[in-house]
């Protein structure tokens, strides 16, 4: 409850890195603490977690599609990304585990991406206000490549191929069938189609929604654009090749087993 409300208030910068760097720790903690200290208590521990995974999808799904301001937008689903890392960490196997780190890799390239973004699309009039869905209208006219960018990253979120996030909910979705979490796969693929709703949203936003008046953007910094430019070809390359970063994501899941 109290992640949108520390999303909108903090600086971007700060945001960034609360927003993307802690996720792995924490899973990492989680998996330690449930397969060793509380392993007595699994079958409590796996309904729970099943459970938040549930929730956390729903509330990230469903009050993501009334946000209007991008970083509140982001929080919300940040929660519903959680939902399905909550869901491989559930499948306490190996295969699980090695999905939910594939994942978590995925989601923080992608998530440099949409913060980058965020920080590049600057006028002289919203430096001083959080940023909304139209201050991202018409994008592709001004900045044609930072609006490809955009697409690249809020596709990759929703799941949309050739992109790695696809690749990535595909093996979590799998993993967790095989593991006769079912009801809860069926479940999360279906608010994750609700889900893919205000990503596409965004992209109306980059590409048909015309401004009232003309708006003239700051130029982007060059660390923004390499970051951007390196981040976005990952997310199509990691679809083509994901061999590389499998391999990596089992060596982490071996290290906790």
């Amino acid at each position: 409850m109290w992640s949108p409300d520390v999303y909108e208030g903090a600086p971007v910068s700060s945001t960034i890195f609360f927003a993307v760097i802690p996720k792995i720790a924490m899973f990492s903690v989680f998996l330690r603490l449930f397969q060793n200290v509380f392993s007595n208590f699994h079958d409590f521990f796996l309904l729970a977690t099943i459970l938040f995974a549930m929730f956390s999808v729903t509330i990230g799904s469903f009050v993501a599609l009334k946000q209007k301001k991008i970083k509140r937008l982001l929080a919300y689903s940040s929660i519903s990304h959680v939902g399905y890392m909550l869901l491989a960490f559930s499948a306490n196997s190996i295969e699980g585990t090695q999905a939910l780190f594939f994942y978590l890799i995925i989601y923080m390239v992608t998530s440099v991406v949409l913060w980058s973004l965020l920080l590049s699309v600057n006028t002289l009039k919203n430096t001083e206000r959080s940023k909304t869905l139209v201050d991202l209208s018409y994008l592709s006219t001004t900045n044609p490549l930072l609006a490809l960018t955009g697409l690249i990253a809020f596709f990759s979120l929703a799941g949309v191929p050739p992109l790695a996030g696809f690749y990535a909910k595909m093996t979590i979705f799998l993993t967790t069938i095989s593991s006769s979490l079912i009801f809860a796969s069926v479940f999360a693929i279906l608010t994750s189609v609700i889900s893919s709703y205000y990503y596409i949203r965004i992209i109306k936003n980059l590409y048909f929604e015309k401004r009232e008046n003309t708006t003239f953007f700051v130029p982007v910094t060059r660390s923004c654009s390499l970051v951007m430019g390196s981040s976005s070809f990952l997310l199509i390359y990691f679809f083509i090749n994901p061999t590389l970063l499998m391999l990596l994501a089992e060596k982490m899941a071996l290290c906790l087993f």
